[in-house]
């Protein structure tokens, strides 16, 4: 039998988007942001389990019903450029465009025009035999997003989350399928004279720039879903945890450059965002 809880993540992220360059098709926009959060116990008979989230790791994590999430960009990140990446270790923007077209690529440093913040988990838990885990999904039954004055911003952004500093746990998450109208799409991301496709990337590899397939899944892969009598889990979690094991949430915020919803369009939008993360259960022998 599986046992499952919730606890709530809410990351409010007020986003003004303010156009810089005149002459470039992308929109550069100043973040502001405030985040709380709250936790969730599930009791049954001598075992219990709760999902905790603080701002600090290590010795000095402690749970907290209202937990700030920690920017850890090296810069101030408080002015945002699209950028692309294939692994959210790698960033490249375009410092210009020419005629509209963006052919020239720099890789980004100091974790320049992209927000980076850090949170950090854990699934505290008694009773339970060993080798129990839970299986860490998102969770929409509440509303994903927020408030937002347009999905124009949301349609070109990306959320990543990396679980330990492992690249190989890293996710790259579309908050929506839908897309912008054709007036407001731009292909202008041209590498080695093709012009890149909605379903391509750039990724910075021992000084060159690329083209690559789109990492972003949507987000839905990862999103459990109900109904009146019954939870729907996704083929695979975000992460599975150990109990009482703290893990290192790294949350990254970005424009998508090479989307064509990644337009002048967005210029002077705002987007509330939310999310939620749900756990599954899985008890061990014994």
């Amino acid at each position: 039998m599986k046992n499952v809880f919730r606890t709530w993540f809410l990351g409010i992220t007020t986003i003004f988007a303010l156009l810089t360059f005149g002459a470039a098709t992308y929109a550069w926009f100043t973040s502001n942001r405030a985040v709380s959060t709250s936790t969730a116990t599930a009791r049954t008979g001598e075992e219990t389990l709760e999902l905790q989230l603080s701002s600090q790791g290590g010795s000095s994590f402690q749970s907290v019903e209202t937990a700030a999430i920690t920017q850890v960009n090296q810069t101030t990140a408080t002015q945002l450029m699209p950028v692309s990446t294939v692994n959210l270790s790698d960033f490249v923007y375009s410092p210009a465009t020419v005629d509209g077209m963006a052919s020239a690529f720099l890789q980004v440093e100091n974790e320049q025009y992209y927000y980076h913040g850090r949170l950090y988990i854990r699934a505290q838990g008694t009773g339970w035999s060993d080798g129990t885990t839970v299986n860490l999904y998102l969770d929409q039954s509440d509303g994903l997003l927020g408030e937002a004055s347009s999905g124009a911003l949301l349609t070109a952004s990306r959320l990543g989350l990396v679980f330990d500093g492992a690249t190989s746990s890293a996710v790259i998450l579309r908050l929506t399928e839908d897309e912008n109208s054709q007036s407001q799409q731009v292909y202008n991301t041209v590498i080695n004279g093709q012009t890149l496709g909605s379903n391509q990337v750039l990724q910075y590899q021992n000084g060159t720039v690329s083209a690559a397939t789109d990492p972003s899944q949507p987000i839905a892969d990862y999103t459990v879903s109900f109904t009146s009598d019954s939870i729907s889990l996704p083929s695979r979690p975000l992460l599975t945890m150990n109990l009482n094991q703290i893990y290192t949430l790294d949350i990254y915020f970005y424009l998508e450059g090479c989307d064509p919803d990644c337009s002048d369009g967005i210029s002077q939008d705002m987007a509330d965002i939310h999310l939620a993360f749900f756990g599954a259960l899985n008890q061990g022998e014994g």
